[in-house]
């Protein structure tokens, strides 16, 4: 491990895992070791949605590899702006979460290839889109039907 990543390894574990720093990037590091940060977008496009940006859970040498940390003031600065960066590269997700009461589904969406996307549900199912969704509302409204089909009445 790099000196840089050690320091970031002991600054999240003297955070006890999760920090949140002042541009509103939270990182939470597992009990493997492995690391997701995650990035609420505001407004969101309705009330009972959480959407955002969401780098998914990787190993920790990975995650010091793809954000090219140089040290603990790194995750301190860091805005979203470095994450739409890596979302543009396909290592980060937009996620859609429809929360009502006790019902919560969500889908993460990422760049392929091709003017495509791929999307990705809480079992690790995927499908690529054959378009590239770029409002709250398409990816809100994509979430609703996949939510409706999947948790519908069934004939």
């Amino acid at each position: 491990m790099t000196r840089a990543g050690k320091h970031i390894y002991t600054f999240l574990d003297d955070h006890l895992g999760i920090y949140d720093n002042p541009q509103g990037i939270e990182y939470i590091m597992n009990m493997d070791d492995s690391v997701f940060v995650v990035c609420n977008l505001n407004p969101p496009p309705e009330p009972y949605v959480d959407y955002g940006l969401i780098y998914p859970s990787q190993p920790f040498q990975t995650f010091v590899d793809d954000f090219q940390f140089s040290g603990t003031r790194a995750l301190q600065t860091m805005t979203p702006d470095k994450l739409w960066a890596l979302y543009q590269k396909g290592k980060v997700e937009i996620f859609c979460t429809i929360v009502v009461k006790v019902v919560f589904y969500a889908l993460y969406f990422r760049l392929a290839k091709n003017n495509t996307m791929i999307v990705r549900d809480d079992y690790d199912q995927e499908h690529e889109l054959g378009m590239v969704f770029t409002s709250p509302n398409q990816f809100l409204e994509y979430t609703e039907s996949r939510f409706y089909v999947e948790t519908g009445p069934q004939c």
